[in-house]
């Protein structure tokens, strides 16, 4: 479908005898505070951070590239892992050059668009990846005006994006356009050979909307017929699908379902055709017979003029009581975790408290913390407790996996508690990670003795012993709280402290490691590629990653515990979730959120979650 290309520079306004403000003939780059540059163009703003990589680039008020999904830097090279050229030189007033000694990358930046020189010095030739955000909903063939709803697949060299508002990139010189990859558009360019420099460019602009393509016009809705998502006895799952026609053309097509287990290699496949009426919605119903107890993801899609024009997914569990995987502990499982906790000991750690006072009012006081931990590593983070006399239940309040910079939490000093909200990989509070995503899934997994979770944990029942040693704290209450990374740290330490009274995590991680690295995502796959580099990897994995997994520990867990779980999550998988979960000792709940990903129960959980905290950490708990 054809769609009209804007302008690519909007013309400037005058009026009468007022003339305009004349333009700025150069675009201004200067140094950034964390390294690399930021560029002000005429109608960009663009951030090559200190890896060379360009990681922003903004148009008006939309931000057209991410690099917070999976290993994305933004733009960048990828050989074997996305590149990072940390050598940055800034050839003259509008140009950088950023390179790792074997990969470079040269930015000419001019009004209205850059132009991007690539050099590859390696043996092979290597991608260069451009991954969009997800803003970008239409995608058109800048050499023939045809047009797809984002994220399409298509070989497309040269291509607009753009975002509902208008807002636009012209990318020229590439290969092809890729997707869905985790909902966003990727542009490619496939080989850069060795030794021979190649150019690309990217221009920007603000046009009028663009025409939707029928893909965006047509969309699908699919929906687990039982009521929370769970069926619990011996019944088909029902899957109920809806198909909304917003074009004035009606369509005969086909829907189609696949339909395959977590656990198994079990994969149903049915199709219907179907009538879907012009500004009409369209419902129909499929029924699936299925025997082992696990999660099942329905992938729905919706095809019509020999065209996919949409997409939606489901998942169910079925007989969800009776997934139980089995541990497999090493003969010196315990032992091991006890060294850890000899380690750390049963003293307060040596730590700093510096007053924020920006954040710290009349309600709540505001500090910033440090603390010596294990591995001569020093751990930062807030702490914050309310300003009524104590002592307090206290929250450990964990980060997720290469999390942004952590929030002080000072809606839960607020609700009666002292915090103290860490970052488990030593990063420092209140301000941005040079890198956001660290990839330390493999740090030291040669061995469990060196393996990164081993330290982590032991960052985290430093933080213990520093809440249980405060005056404002109340050692017989303190909790843990976590999503994803800090989820699964808080049911490390429900099995290993005695000091944590309950335990609050949202769709944790490190559950069922044999099917979380079979089947699930970034960064469980940073584990698989270490391990396919050849036998002696694969035999280091095996051995390290048992003393890590949530089911060798659940049994040890005799504290409370509160999980979320999100069905539609393909990191902590709602399968390993709820398998865990049913081999924890202690008293414990599970919330399901059919239609969540890896938020799990995300912010309107809250309420929940800080009523059974109340509950579980009240003076009268457990007796």
């Amino acid at each position: 479908m054809a769609v009209a290309l804007n302008p690519l520079a909007p013309a400037l306004a005058t009026g009468g005898a007022v003339r305009a403000a004349p333009e700025p003939r150069n675009p201004v780059v200067e140094a950034h505070p964390d390294g690399g540059y930021s560029i002000i163009g005429r109608n960009y703003q663009a951030l090559v951070a200190a890896d060379g990589n360009l990681h922003s680039l903004r148009v008006g008020d939309a931000e057209m590239l991410d690099d917070r999904v999976a290993i994305s830097l933004g733009a960048f090279f990828y050989a074997n892992g996305p590149r990072k050229l940390p050598t940055i030189t800034l050839l003259n007033p509008t140009t950088l050059e950023a390179t790792d000694g074997t990969y470079a990358i040269q930015y000419r930046f001019f009004r209205y668009e850059l132009r991007i020189i690539l050099t590859n010095n390696a043996l092979a030739a290597a991608p260069y990846f451009v991954v969009l955000s997800p803003d970008i909903t239409i995608v058109a063939n800048l050499e023939t005006g045809e047009a797809a709803a984002a994220a399409a697949s298509e070989n497309w060299r040269d291509v607009r994006v753009s975002t509902q508002k208008g807002a636009f990139l012209d990318l020229t010189g590439g290969s092809r356009v890729w997707g869905p990859w985790l909902g966003r558009q990727v542009w490619e360019v496939s080989k850069v050979a060795p030794g021979e420099p190649l150019e690309i460019k990217i221009a920007a602009g603000v046009g009028d909307p663009p025409k939707p393509p029928l893909e965006q016009l047509v969309g699908a809705r699919a929906k687990v017929a039982a009521p929370d998502g769970l069926v619990h006895i011996d019944n088909p799952i029902g899957l109920q699908v809806s198909v909304e026609n917003r074009s004035e053309t009606p369509l005969t097509g086909f829907i189609s379902m696949e339909i395959s287990a977590s656990r198994g290699d079990q994969v149903i496949y049915a199709t219907q055709s179907v009538q879907l009426p012009a500004k009409q919605t369209t419902a129909g119903e499929f029924k699936v017979a299925v025997e082992a107890p696990d999660f099942y993801r329905a992938r729905i899609t919706v095809s019509a003029d020999g065209r996919e024009l949409a997409k939606t997914v489901a998942a169910v569990g079925y007989r969800v009581a009776e997934i139980t995987p089995v541990p497999n502990r090493p003969p010196d499982f315990h032992e091991f975790w006890q060294r850890v906790v000899a380690e750390v000991g049963d003293q307060a750690p040596d730590f700093q408290l510096d007053l924020a006072a920006e954040r710290s009012h009349d309600e709540v006081a505001v500090w910033v913390a440090s603390y010596a931990s294990i591995a001569s590593k020093t751990i930062h983070g807030w702490y914050i407790y309310p300003q009524t006399p104590g002592p307090h239940p206290a929250i450990l309040y964990l980060s997720g996996y290469g999390a942004r910079p952590i929030v002080p939490p000072i809606g839960l000093a607020k609700q009666g508690y002292v915090v103290l909200a860490i970052d488990v990989r030593g990063n420092a509070v209140d301000r941005p990670r040079a890198h956001p995503f660290e990839d330390y899934s493999t740090v030291g997994i040669e061995k469990p003795e060196t393996y990164v979770y081993r330290e982590i944990v032991g960052h985290a029942l430093s933080a213990l012993q520093f809440l249980a040693s405060r005056p404002e704290v109340d050692p017989k209450r303190i909790g843990v709280v976590g999503v994803s990374d800090g989820g699964a740290v808080g049911l490390m330490l429900g099995a290993l402290s005695p000091r944590v009274r309950a335990v609050a995590a949202d769709a944790p991680m490190l559950c069922d490691l044999r099917l979380s690295l079979r089947a699930g995502a970034w960064p469980y796959t940073e584990i698989v590629r270490y391990a396919q580099r050849g036998p002696e990897q694969v035999e280091q994995v095996s051995k390290t990653l048992p003393y890590f997994d949530l089911v060798n520990l659940a049994a040890d867990i005799k504290c409370p515990v509160l999980l979320s779980t999100g069905f539609l999550d393909p990191v902590s998988l709602p399968s390993a979730v709820y398998g865990t979960f049913n081999l924890i000792a202690g008293p414990k709940e599970i919330r399901p959120f059919p239609e969540a990903g890896h938020e799990g129960g995300g912010q309107g959980f809250w309420a929940y979650k800080l009523a059974w905290l109340a509950k579980n950490l009240s003076p009268d708990a457990g007796r």
